[in-house]
């Protein structure tokens, strides 16, 4: 148990255990409406909702890894999403350019409840500390500055705490795989 900060952190590690768990739960439930719905498995629908969340993450100021976190994929293939569909890549920008004009920009961007529940997910999912903060573009001094509120290093504890612990976490963190869905071209006819 980190005792950093004495009694404060440990005073609020039930309640963020049961808030990390929740963030977890909030993904399992995603996942299940969607087996429910029976869209488990359809690649298109997956692939939007991934772009959407990407595009959250860029409007809210998080740099290209973020994106790539909020979305459950890494840089490559978020780079090769907007390599490969200018619609994708004008939103992108357009939701880059919105972050900047409302000033939700490096650090400041990586404070927000959204950058703090995808560092948490890092954590979880077995990042270090540096290599999660890194992520969200939050600097070591403003990283230094969040763990200096109770809550915030309980939360940080609870989730590294949780990644030790096997049967808490997935099995294996998701991984999004490309897949290509056009047709080949049709063979010639003979005659």
């Amino acid at each position: 148990m980190n005792t950093r900060h004495g009694d404060d952190t440990s005073h609020h590690l039930p309640w963020a255990e049961h808030t990390v768990n929740a963030l977890n739960a909030d993904y399992l439930a995603r996942t299940a409406l969607g087996e429910a719905l029976d869209t488990a498995g359809d690649l298109p629908l997956e692939r939007s909702q991934r772009h959407a969340e990407a595009l959250r993450a860029a409007a809210m100021g998080l740099p290209p890894s973020g994106c790539a976190l909020a979305a459950g994929v890494s840089e490559r293939m978020l780079a090769t999403w907007r390599n490969n569909d200018p619609y994708f890549n004008a939103a992108m920008a357009s939701a880059q350019a919105l972050a900047h004009a409302h000033r939700l920009t490096g650090s400041e961007a990586a404070t927000t409840p959204f950058a703090l529940r995808l560092f948490l997910r890092a954590l979880h999912n077995g990042a270090g500390l540096f290599a999660a903060s890194d992520q969200i573009g939050l600097s070591r001094h403003h990283l230094k500055k969040l763990r200096a509120r109770p809550q915030v290093e309980a939360l940080i504890t609870a989730a590294q705490n949780l990644a030790r612990k096997p049967a808490q976490r997935r099995a294996k963190p998701f991984t999004y795989r490309l897949v290509r869905t056009e047709s080949t071209a049709a063979a010639p006819e003979s005659g």
